[in-house]
């Protein structure tokens, strides 16, 4: 689990060496699949060969001009609708109680949802919330990608491999969003209530 902390220092908002979590990464993936590797090559030149400067100029343009993707999984998954301050309400308490430290980013921020992972001692829900809300929401988050170019889409493809590695022959159902819904809100994405889901595969 201790691999998703990594990845999680490659989403938040770019700030000093990147070198070590890099080199700490790549010995990781290895022990994955040699394809997650070749993925994650293009990744670890990107932030071992740019300045700071250069780093976050290129998150911003990313996450805040072009909003390529949003960061925050319950935004991602029910907009701007009700169910999103149920799901962050949620979030919240499991980081409390995990003793989490999310900073000044929200519970569901996709950086605190990775370090929180490793810290959730229920394997259950663990499992539940990967198949359930996280894995549903990175790939709709890989879809609003305009270009397969950008580094921070073949780090979600990298994540999102390591997620079904990790999380295979699950019995949780994957949330499906409902675009059509999150459009009605005015939101560009979608909606559920994890406090009611508790569905398996029979």
């Amino acid at each position: 689990m201790k691999i998703y902390t990594h990845i999680a220092h490659l989403f938040n908002y770019p700030g000093g060496d990147y070198l070590n979590v890099v080199e700490k990464l790549h010995l990781e993936l290895l022990e994955y699949d040699e394809s997650l590797v070749d993925d994650f090559l293009p990744v670890a030149g990107h932030f071992t060969s740019n300045s700071t400067a250069e780093l976050q100029e290129y998150y911003i343009r990313t996450f805040d001009v072009n909003a390529a993707c949003y960061l925050d999984i319950g935004y991602v998954l029910f907009g701007e609708e009700s169910k999103r301050g149920q799901f962050l309400l949620n979030m919240k308490n499991e980081q409390l109680k995990a003793n989490n430290d999310c900073g000044t980013e929200f519970a569901d921020h996709l950086p605190n949802v990775l370090t929180l992972l490793p810290k959730i001692e229920d394997h259950n829900f663990r499992e539940e919330l990967v198949v359930t809300m996280l894995l549903p929401a990175l790939k709709h988050m890989l879809g609003n990608f305009r270009t397969e170019e950008n580094n921070y889409r073949n780090l979600l493809k990298i994540l999102v491999g390591l997620l079904e590695t990790d999380f295979k022959d699950t019995a949780f159902e994957p949330y499906h969003i409902n675009q059509k819904e999150i459009e009605c809100s005015g939101a560009y994405s979608c909606g559920m209530d994890f406090t009611k889901l508790k569905g398996k595969k029979h």
